[in-house]
């Protein structure tokens, strides 16, 4: 699907925009005046709930900036399935790495809302992190806090239960995006069943089981386009006796 498109220039809520990249941990060490350039350069690109917004293996000649909505990227495996890598809120930039090395995307990334993104061309963004070594620092810790991330997902699928990991994810998405509403607390983000799966390693039956199995005890509720979290404490219990348990085994970070 094809986005629309705009010339950040006429984007009214530029100002904006930058005052939110000013706290990324990376474009927030770009001058004022550098940063704004990227922006009032930047293409503005809508993308509808669920559009594709590039394929894992595409040339990386842009970095996306996230202005609204909230977007996932997902890589597939040898066999088939996916792996839910990150995702990505308001203010979130990703793609650089497929600019920085040349190489092709690592992932696929698709709209889970109505989106606007920044595309700021590649070179543009290569070169104004060329003239701050901060922001160079700064992308080097991002990295290293994205392998930290991408080293705890698969540790968590070899030594955390079924269930722990289920919780870990429900609690990691309702912190990303949710609301109040009576009797709990309602995730935003609509993720299937299959995209769980993508976060935890788990196959679709087995977090339907004890989705429904929480729901019967009261901990949650479940429609076709939402979970709503009933009792936060006893999923947070799960995480808190997993702890527990492998502190209990003598084992150290």
């Amino acid at each position: 699907m094809t986005p629309h498109s705009q010339s950040g220039s006429n984007l009214t809520n530029t100002v904006s925009i930058v005052a939110r990249l000013r706290q990324h941990p990376v474009l927030g060490h770009l001058d004022t005046e550098g940063l704004g350039l990227l922006v009032q350069q930047a293409t503005v690109q809508r993308f509808p709930e669920r559009a594709q917004i590039f394929r894992q293996g595409d040339e990386g000649r842009s970095v996306m900036v996230v202005a609204e909505g909230y977007v996932k990227l997902s890589a597939i495996t040898f066999n088939g399935r996916e792996v839910v890598l990150e995702l990505a809120r308001p203010g979130s930039v990703f793609g650089e790495l497929a600019v920085l090395n040349g190489w092709p995307r690592a992932a696929t990334a698709t709209a889970l809302a109505d989106c606007v993104l920044l595309s700021i061309d590649g070179a543009a963004f290569s070169r104004a992190l060329g003239r701050a070594p901060a922001a160079m620092l700064a992308l080097l810790r991002l990295l290293g806090h994205r392998l930290r991330k991408a080293t705890e997902q698969m540790t968590d699928v070899i030594d955390m239960p079924a269930p722990v990991r289920i919780a870990k994810a429900l609690l990691q998405l309702a912190a990303l995006h949710s609301k109040p509403v009576p009797g709990g607390v309602q995730i935003e983000l609509a993720l299937s069943q299959s995209e769980l799966g993508g976060m935890t390693g788990l196959i679709r039956e087995i977090i339907n089981r004890h989705l429904s199995s929480w729901r019967d005890a009261g901990w949650l509720r479940l429609s076709d386009r939402s979970i709503v979290l009933t009792d936060v404490q006893a999923l947070r219990a799960l995480l808190r006796d997993d702890d527990a348990a492998w502190v209990g085994t003598g084992a150290h970070a």
